[in-house]
């Protein structure tokens, strides 16, 4: 009993001081980490978590909107007005002139980058009233759609990256809410000529002035002009009209987005753990080299006998 008592006495020993320098040398070394850790997180560039999501933005319209050759013959063309730069930078001043980043970037979107990311995740705006900040012509278009009404915003049809569709074609990102319609129309006169949905829902509006990026009608209405395009002098009979299938929400296309989640670096493990490690270390130790411990000090009890 006596034994075990000396060893639990020497491995306490040997604990407590292993526990109080662990302690005071982890929480001195706790800021340093915590800047390195800083100084890494904002070394990273959205690239290197996300490639996948850079490589779609850097090579669609948001990530060109700058370097795209023919916004920069327009834009040159019409003497460089400073109002394109709004759109086509990022960080624009116009008291100075001068623009953060050239294109649509990550932070147009993605804004202020959270102090710990990617602890943190960043922030999303994914309102259509952001897109309509830029897409004015389409936002107006937009706001009279059944679309709207339904509460389909942009990023309902189109990637928020690089602005593509979130479909091969048009028709087949239609079918996706209008199931019944598109497949009745796919055994249309129209179809079998080649006819896609935006060819009569989606009209070409460069010929009414509209530039570039709000040359698609959003209102998503047939006009008669669209009809008139292709039957400029025939009489139209009375046709059924097909039924409307309710529509009911589609996927949000960013939920794939959202189920990623960006692992941070570890958090530095408090001093406390591992002062409590290292009181288990010590304590151990002591109590595997207590017998040598009692040997050594029972022969200088002799020494100083003899």
């Amino acid at each position: 009993m006596k034994s075990v008592a000396t060893r639990i006495l020497y491995g306490t020993l040997f604990a407590v001081p292993l526990m109080l320098l662990t302690y005071a040398f982890a929480q001195a070394r706790s800021p340093e980490i915590k800047d390195q850790q800083q100084e890494v997180s904002a070394e990273q560039d959205c690239k290197s978590c996300h490639p996948a999501f850079y490589e779609v933005w850097e090579n669609g319209l948001h990530g060109q909107a700058w370097s795209d050759p023919a916004f920069q013959n327009a834009w040159q063309d019409q003497g460089e007005p400073v109002e394109c730069l709004v759109c086509h930078v990022t960080g624009y001043d116009s008291t100075t002139n001068t623009w953060d980043s050239d294109g649509i970037t990550c932070l147009r979107c993605h804004n202020p980058v959270p102090a710990n990311h990617p602890g943190e995740p960043m922030p999303v705006a994914r309102s259509s009233e952001l897109c309509g900040e830029c897409h004015t012509e389409t936002s107006f278009q937009w706001q009279a759609s059944v679309h709207r009404q339904h509460d389909l915003g942009c990023e309902t049809c189109h990637d928020p990256h690089g602005s593509q569709l979130l479909a091969q074609d048009d028709s087949t990102l239609c079918a996706t809410c209008h199931q019944a319609r598109s497949s009745n129309y796919s055994h249309s006169t129209h179809s079998q000529e080649g006819l896609a949905c935006a060819d009569c829902h989606m009209a070409n509006l460069q010929d009414q002035g509209v530039q570039a990026h709000g040359e698609k009608d959003h209102s998503f209405l047939v006009s008669l002009d669209s009809c008139n395009g292709c039957h400029d002098y025939q009489m139209h009979d009375p046709v059924a009209v097909h039924e409307v299938e309710s529509i009911e929400e589609p996927l949000d296309p960013m939920i794939s987005a959202e189920s990623i989640s960006v692992m941070a670096a570890p958090k530095p493990v408090n001093p406390l753990g591992f002062a409590l490690l290292a009181g288990l270390v010590g304590l151990a130790a002591g109590v595997v080299l207590a017998p040598w411990i009692e040997r050594f000090q029972n022969r200088l009890d002799m020494d100083d006998k003899e």
